[in-house]
């Protein structure tokens, strides 16, 4: 079972550059969770409309095809967890926003999941960990781009 999390800061404490809101974070990364192949090329994913602040996808990575839960807690928290499927891989995450002064925005991302541990010659939970740490960071940078982009879009307009 590989088990670990990280956090990435949102807002950097310098002047020149833009402060998103928790609001926009949340925006973000409600997006991710509801279209993740916006975010990552390599998936393709079908989601079911959000109510009362759940929904399932099923993604679809190569010839790994998945149903998840996904459950929001509004501003605060997204949690995922694989459905009992086709005996797919357990996995759980989530995504928390941590805040721990006005504007200074962190994400703490957290997964759990089965591991295939019968390779030898490859660290296949470094590789695993690096890949998510490496995913996580891109999709800050994505939600902070499209976030200015809204604010260039209402100063345009």
């Amino acid at each position: 079972m590989l088990e670990f999390q990280h956090i990435v800061r949102v807002n950097e404490p310098r002047a020149d550059t833009l402060i998103i809101t928790r609001s926009q974070l949340w925006q973000g990364l409600v997006l991710r969770a509801h279209s993740p192949g916006k975010f990552n090329g390599a998936l393709l994913c079908e989601s079911t409309d959000i109510v009362s602040n759940r929904f399932l996808r099923k993604i679809t990575a190569g010839a790994a095809v998945f149903t998840e839960q996904v459950i929001l807690h509004p501003e605060s928290k997204i949690e995922t967890i694989t459905l009992p499927h086709n005996n797919q891989l357990v996995a759980e995450s989530s995504t928390l926003i941590e805040e721990p002064e006005p504007e200074s925005l962190f994400v703490r991302f957290n997964y759990r999941r089965d591991l295939d541990t019968s390779t030898d010659s490859v660290n296949v939970a470094e590789y695993l960990k690096a890949a998510y740490v490496q995913l996580d960071r891109e999709a800050i940078v994505l939600i902070r781009s499209l976030a200015q982009s809204e604010i260039d879009n209402a100063t345009i307009n």
